[in-house]
């Protein structure tokens, strides 16, 4: 903004931004932690807590190391070569099987970040983050390493699982929108989805925008809907999905 002292400054992340937006990313979602259950007795309690606070960092760090590997793999192709905006080679790809794996390297990250002083010098911190990537749209939520869609997706097609669910198309999949929540109440989360849509309509040629979102998550589901998200109507059902069958599927007409 004019008159700013502080400005924003939105980039698409590379190779040496990606620790801090995987530290962002934890922060913003939380790593799983432990807590001790109402039910424990004081002695229960006494022997337990000591171990609390080492399992609920060993947690952060596995949180942390998973994140940061995952977007190594799913940004493969960009971190090889000029980090920019432009669709996935999808193309040159031979076959579906080739085009799958070129989309699975291809994700893109944006981050909305701003100066901060720190011992005497400037450096670029990130408040928001986005991903955008190509994805089947069969509803299925995808895991942090690509090639654990591939296992469960074929499992579910060994096993005759999973048949009423419909489109195998890719198309552009929203995933890990995040503010730090000092920043929080700002519609940064607009911006970025909406920075999200430009890119996916103008610059990748597509027409539809798909992603997921926790529908107890009332905040999320309303940011969402205000900006023209609806439900797909499907999810992802094998017999194995549990709680995750319930994880809402929207998607938006560009």
């Amino acid at each position: 903004d004019e008159g700013n002292d502080n400005p924003f400054y939105l980039c698409v992340v590379e190779k040496d931004d990606l620790p801090d937006i995987s530290r962002l990313t934890v922060d913003a979602f939380g790593a799983a932690t432990v807590t001790l259950s109402g039910e424990l007795s004081r002695l229960e309690r006494v022997l337990i807590s000591p171990t609390v606070g080492l399992w609920n960092a060993y947690a952060d760090i596995m949180a942390y190391a998973e994140v940061l590997t995952g977007l190594r793999s799913r940004l493969g192709d960009r971190l090889k070569g000029d980090t920019n905006v432009a669709p996935p080679k999808i193309a040159d790809a031979k076959d579906r099987t080739e085009t799958h794996e070129i989309a699975t390297r291809s994700s893109i990250v944006l981050a909305l970040a701003r100066e901060k002083l720190s011992d005497k010098y400037k450096c670029i911190e990130p408040i928001a983050t986005v991903e955008l990537r190509l994805q089947p749209t069969d509803a299925k939520i995808p895991f942090s390493q690509p090639w654990l869609d591939d296992i469960e997706r074929n499992t579910a097609n060994i096993l005759g699982v999973n048949a009423a669910t419909i489109g195998k198309d890719l198309q552009p999949y929203l995933s890990n929108l995040c503010v730090a929540e000092s920043d929080r109440g700002k519609k940064i989360g607009t911006a970025m989805i909406r920075c999200t849509e430009c890119i996916a309509k103008n610059v990748w040629g597509y027409n539809k925008l798909y992603l997921h979102v926790d529908l107890e998550n009332k905040a999320a589901v309303n940011l969402y809907k205000s900006e023209g998200y609806r439900d797909v109507g499907y999810r992802w059902r094998p017999f194995w999905a549990g709680k995750a069958a319930a994880i809402g599927y929207f998607f938006k007409e560009l």
